[in-house]
């Protein structure tokens, strides 16, 4: 009697012994909200680590990037970089800047102890000394305040310290340093702890950017990041207002800048996600993406509390006389509820921890296929052991809630005379929720077939070239063309080897952009192109269709001095009539104001070709022989053993170049990897539109057992009556067939939206065919007939009289 006393004890011991008297339904409802909060909850962590971003630097809020417009015949292009003078000058003139530095980002400088093997190195960072002011950054060795003061020092982060030195102190010792073509003698003075994987640039090694000399004149040259720290009390945007003025005082008149820019400052914590402009210091991520994650991970959990919604309030139905029981015995309505909420609540708990041990075994495999550091830590992340208890004690009480009050506002009389089982009250919501189940669910997969097709699309497009069998090796940037040449000539002994050239670019790296004239007095009509740097052989290499004029001669000595190969673009773009009109007509290589760096003629145009993603549309390019820029080298080898093939290639490698790391890639491989982000987003789409058609089907496969059970007596007098088996099984599948065509026609015209909006983004994109929609539909149609078809198969050749003597 003592325990009576104590109601929720006894309404948790009422719930627990539903659950285990109903254990098939109990765990196929447990498991499906499970595996939905699991996958919410790993989408979740993705979406927390994106907007988390730089947020680490304790000053975050008042850090912002100058960035800039430019306007000329190609239209408007947004900067990320500056010129070196930009940041000083503010600095000097508006009192709102507390603080200000300055970074450059190397991707492939050349680094070793002297005398010994030299590695490249693709996060060398120069910055100025007060990079230590702006951002939190930590020295585990040395002081912050003098580690960058002289011009020939270095910092070193651990991981790259133990690379040069293993476990001896690094500090005071030397490292060589080849970058931007220029070699250093560098002291290492201090060791960084690494900058958390949430920071929008990542850095091996730090060196003073006055290593360069005086930069003061540099206002033409956009090459840095440039950051403000402002005072507390200062206004972004009324500093903003000020740039027309710095543009007139320092730019429009000055000979030695590059015209007119509109500045502008971005907040620190928006590049990562909201900054897609030239001149990037890392590729950054996309607020679009995280959209599309987010409206994932909410369609997941939508689906996984429909379906505990409607297999609780469908259980509750099979409990109407126990209901009506309890109200003829004394029972209040405040009882009932309480009954009912205590175990929705209960169970919704119990699929809580389960979701959560699921995220915990599965976090790894999510972490590597999106490509982030994620970790699933209670004690460090407050906001999700919240956000889950609420939610899911919001979900146990909403469907415990319209469980109870439809039981509980029935009369007594009415319940035990099977009247509420008999009627359709309850039946149009569930309907509803396994509709929505299955828009969702169709939604999922058509949308991951388009993405798969169009990452199709991309990789066997025929980019211009032929990218198959060519190895890329990656070259000292040393600028000795004689050893180069000697390097090439004996790959070329290789009867392996079809055909060598080098290049200042490959396709997963920035082009460079420089302006392009075509001959007339007036330079500041040049437009802008992007260059590429080759020798004699690329085009033949790369298998290009020259399709006027010819290819680079060795024949011709000119042309490595004043011969430009230009693609189609390039024709349009200089107003010429067609490739035929443009050879042989005069195109110089400027930098204004009026300072020509070369000047020669178009002997070749090329067909177009994409050595940039496809998001974007071929640009202007130009290619001319410069030998200075070479960094790659291009081998184009016989169909026979790759390995084989490569180890021939580092033997003579490392003949020419012994102090040198030996780095490759094959370009198909490099071409693939610049849709790395579609390829995860389309591995994401697929791992959980098969969640949400597992969950929509647990939710099938429970109704339909409800729904045979419900219906055992009228199948047994069909039976009686001579129905087959066919004609049964048919009546009884044809309830889930009707939610499934609904779902089609809701979810094809969103999908269809959706995904016509991602595919804008791309130059080049499949066209989408209404034949996807027909099959996603065709097949979930499939698979709610096969979930539920087993248990109605069964039902209908069960034998009549069991099934009426039960009744």
């Amino acid at each position: 009697m003592f325990k009576n006393y104590f109601p929720a004890r006894h309404f948790v011991k009422i719930a627990w012994r539903n659950l285990w008297k109903h254990k098939i339904f109990s765990a196929i409802n447990i498991l499906g909200l499970s595996i939905g909060l699991a996958g919410c909850i790993l989408i979740f962590l993705f979406i927390q680590h994106e907007w988390s971003y730089d947020k680490f630097n304790t000053q975050a809020k008042n850090i912002y990037r100058l960035t800039s417009t430019t306007q000329s015949t190609n239209g408007e292009t947004g900067l990320a970089v500056t010129p070196a003078p930009w940041a000083p000058a503010m600095k000097k003139d508006f009192p709102e800047i507390k603080e200000y530095t300055r970074l450059l980002k190397d991707p492939k400088a050349v680094m070793g102890e002297p005398g010994k093997q030299h590695f490249y190195e693709n996060q060398v960072l120069y910055a100025d000394s007060t990079f230590f002011t702006v951002f939190s950054v930590a020295l585990k060795q040395g002081d912050v305040k003098h580690a960058l003061e002289k011009p020939n020092s270095i910092i070193l982060t651990d991981e790259t310290a133990k690379k040069y030195f293993g476990d001896i102190n690094p500090v005071g010792k030397t490292l060589e340093l080849n970058s931007y073509g220029r070699n250093f003698n560098l002291e290492v003075t201090a060791i960084a702890k690494q900058v958390p994987s949430a920071s929008h640039f990542k850095f091996s090694c730090i060196v003073p950017v006055q290593i360069f000399g005086d930069m003061s004149s540099m206002w033409a040259f956009h090459m840095f990041q440039s950051y403000l720290l402002l005072n507390n009390n200062a206004s972004a945007s009324s500093l903003e207002n000020k740039f027309p003025g710095f543009v007139n005082k320092y730019i429009i008149n000055n000979p030695q800048a590059d015209g007119k820019n509109d500045i502008h400052l971005q907040k620190l914590t928006d590049i990562h996600l909201q900054s897609h402009l030239v001149g990037e210091i890392d590729t950054n991520g996309d607020i679009t993406y995280v959209y599309v994650l987010a409206g994932v991970a909410l369609f997941i959990l939508l689906i996984a509390c429909f379906n505990f919604t409607n297999l609780t309030t469908a259980r509750s139905l099979t409990r109407a006389k126990e209901v009506g029981l309890r109200k003829v015995v004394g029972a209040d309505k405040k009882q009932l509820l309480l009954q009912f909420l205590s175990e929705t609540v209960l169970f919704a708990l119990i699929a809580l921890v389960i979701g959560v041990a699921l995220a915990y075994s599965t976090l790894p495999v999510f972490s590597q296929l999106s490509g982030r550091l994620l970790t699933l830590d209670f004690s460090d992340n407050y906001a999700l052991p919240v956000l889950l208890l609420g939610l899911i004690i919001g979900v146990g009480l909403l469907a415990g809630l319209y469980s109870a009050v439809a039981l509980s506002a029935f009369k007594p009389v009415e319940v035990l005379k099977g009247k509420f089982i008999k009627s359709s009250k309850g039946v149009s919501f569930g309907k509803v929720l396994v509709t929505l189940q299955f828009v969702v669910s169709i939604a999922l997969i058509a949308s991951t077939i388009l993405i798969r097709k169009q990452l199709d699309f991309l990789q066997n497009k025929n980019p211009g070239f032929n990218k198959e069998n060519v190895a890329i090796v990656t070259l000292p940037r040393n600028g000795d063309s004689l050893k180069l040449a000697s390097f090439k000539n004996a790959l070329l002994s290789n009867h392996d080897i079809r055909s060598v050239a080098a290049s200042s670019a490959i396709p997963n790296e920035s082009m460079n952009v420089n302006l392009i004239s075509d001959g007339s007095a007036d330079i500041s009509k040049a437009v802008s192109m992007q260059m590429l740097f080759t020798d004699i052989d690329y085009a033949p290499t790369m298998q290009m269709q020259i399709i006027a004029g010819r290819s680079f001669s060795q024949n011709m000595p000119t042309d490595k001095t004043g011969g430009f190969i230009i693609n189609e673009e390039a024709v349009k773009k200089m107003g010429w009539k067609n490739a035929a009109n443009a050879i042989g007509k005069t195109i110089q290589w400027v930098n204004p104001p009026n300072d020509i760096i070369k000047s020669g003629k178009v002997i070749g145009v090329v067909k177009n070709f994409n050595i940039t993603p496809l998001k974007t549309a071929v640009q202007p390019l130009v290619m001319h022989y410069l030998p200075q820029r070479f960094q790659y080298m291009y081998i184009r080898f016989n169909q026979a053993d790759a390995k084989t093939v490569i180890a021939s290639i580092q033997q003579q490698f490392n003949e020419y170049y012994a102090k040198q790391s030996f780095e490759y890639s094959f370009l198909d491989e490099t071409l693939n990897s610049l849709y790395s982000s579609e390829q995860k987003l389309s591995a994401i789409f697929s791992y959980f539109s098969f969640l949400a058609i597992l969950i929509a089907c647990m939710g099938v496969l429970g109704l339909s057992l409800y729904s045979i059970q419900q219906r055992i007596k009228e199948i047994g007098i069909r039976k009686v009556l001579g129905a087959s088996v066919f004609s049964i099984t048919a009546e009884l599948l044809k309830e889930f067939v009707k939610p499934v065509i609904i779902a089609a026609c809701i979810a094809t015209p969103i999908a269809w939206f959706a995904m016509n909006e991602w595919l804008k983004d791309f130059a080049y994109h499949i066209q989408i065919s209404w034949a996807v929609f027909a099959l996603v539909t065709i097949l979930v149609l499939a698979l709610a007939i096969l979930t539920m078809g087993v248990q109605s198969i069964k039902a209908a050749v069960a034998n009549p009289v069991k099934s009426l003597r039960t009744e």
